[in-house]
This record gives C-alpha cells, structure tokens and sequence, in this order.
C-alpha cells in the first residue's frame, strides 16, 4: 500500500474521533513553525478539554474562525487594527509586524469573553466562550438574519479567548494551523472553528519535537496529522466545496 493510501486510512481514522469531540496532534511543517498543536472542534469543547491544553500542551490556547464567519461578523485581523491606530498611538507604527519570521501573516485578531463568563480565565469560563463562539459561526454559515446581533449580545472584548482569523482563499493561501484544523473540520462535517494550542516541551523549554508528539499521542491514544500530507490532500480535492452540516454533536 502506497504511502498516500496509509494517510488516507490514518486521516479517515481521525476524522472520526475528531467527529467524536477527541483532541488530534496537528503538525504543520519542519519548514514553518514545526509545531504540533492540540485541536478540537470548538463547538465540542468542555472544561476538561480547556485543562487538558492548559496543563498538557502549555501554549496559547486560540479560537480559529472561517474566513467567511469573519467577514460577516465584521471581525478584522489585529494587524489592521493596530495600523489603523497609528495616528493616535504613533508607537505602533514601530510595533506592529507585517509577516513572522516563517513568512506568513499573523491570524490574530480580537480577544473575547462570553458576557457569561466571570474572569473568563478559568477552564469553564473559556470551554464557555469557545463553545459558544462555535454556535455563532454555525449561526452565520446558516445564513441565520440575527447571528451578528447575537454575537454581539453574547460576546465581549477584551477577553481571555484569542481569536484567530482563516485567511481569504484559505490554504491556498496560508498553510497555518489556523487553515489546517479548519479543513479538518469540513472534512469532518463541522462547524469549521476550533480551539488549539502548541505542544510546548517543559525540558527543552522548545515547542515539543516529533519524538515527544508522538510519544504523548500513542499514551493517550490521539491521532496525529503531518500538514503537508493534509495540504497535499486539499490541493488533490479540486471539487472540495464548504457546506454547512446539520449537526456537529452526535
């Protein structure tokens, strides 16, 4: 069996547990970050999810948002944000950072909190936010007339909960963790938002290595994804069109 035929089993392995609300160790590329990043369906998240990326994977915990959910809401990248400030806090010119040292630009955009939430911090109060922010998305891909006044009903800023924008034209245009875990979702028939985090490795004091990753995933029974054999995949599927399912819980 050729190598493209195992990642296709491996992939549709994952795909189901990822269906299931189960964590996937997802890498990029040794040319980009050369990270793995625990992810997990944003509307599937639950406090122990949020504990298990805080304790275990150590790094930022970010909430990625389709393109299109962006675009709707209003929602701009932080980049532009802050230029668009520089008149009145000239600092930023000095700042802000057009491209990472890997090349691409920054998917950050706002911070947000559900308006339920108390500190939001806490592992409650952020499974909350990202959960919710996963129905306001499945919310707006449903075409749904009241989905930005509901965002803004529900949601607050600044917050605890960093939200990471999709590029335009998505992994034909960046190879992010942000767009990688997006198509997950759609392969897996999912609101496309997630919630990931880098694997950090508490020795090195680095991002957390091939051999780590795979050592943490096969304790705990979680698939791992390689990027560019999921970018590989993408760019075969030339018919891929984004739907919107009819329900992400089983």
């Amino acid at each position: 069996m050729s190598t493209d035929n195992h990642f296709t089993r491996d992939l549709a392995a994952a795909i189901g547990e990822f269906r299931k609300g189960k964590f996937v160790l997802l890498h990029d590329s040794q040319s980009r970050e050369n990270e793995f990043d625990l992810i997990v369906a944003s509307e599937l998240v639950s406090p122990e999810h949020v504990s298990v990326m805080r304790r275990d994977a150590g790094g930022l915990l970010c909430l990625t948002v389709s393109h299109e959910v962006g675009k709707r809401l209003g929602l701009g990248f932080l980049q532009d944000i802050l230029v668009s400030s520089v008149s009145r806090f000239p600092i930023l010119g000095d700042l802000v950072e057009v491209r990472e040292p890997y090349g691409d630009r920054p998917a950050f955009s706002i911070t947000i909190n559900h308006r339920k939430t108390f500190t939001g911090i806490t592992d409650q109060d952020r499974a909350l936010t990202i959960r919710e922010m996963g129905r306001i998305s499945r919310m707006v891909l449903g075409n749904n007339s009241s989905s930005r006044l509901e965002f803004i009903r529900e949601f607050k800023s600044p917050g605890h909960v960093h939200l990471l924008l999709e590029s335009e034209g998505s992994l034909a245009r960046r190879h992010g963790h942000t767009e990688l875990s997006l198509y997950l979702c759609r392969l897996a028939g999912l609101t496309p938002s997630t919630a990931i985090c880098e694997m950090l490795d508490g020795e090195t004091y680095r991002a957390l290595d091939m051999q780590g990753a795979e050592a943490y995933a096969q304790e705990h029974s979680l698939p791992v994804i390689d990027g560019e054999h999921l970018l590989k995949h993408y760019l075969a599927s030339s018919n891929f069109q984004v739907t919107v399912p009819h329900s992400s819980v089983s």
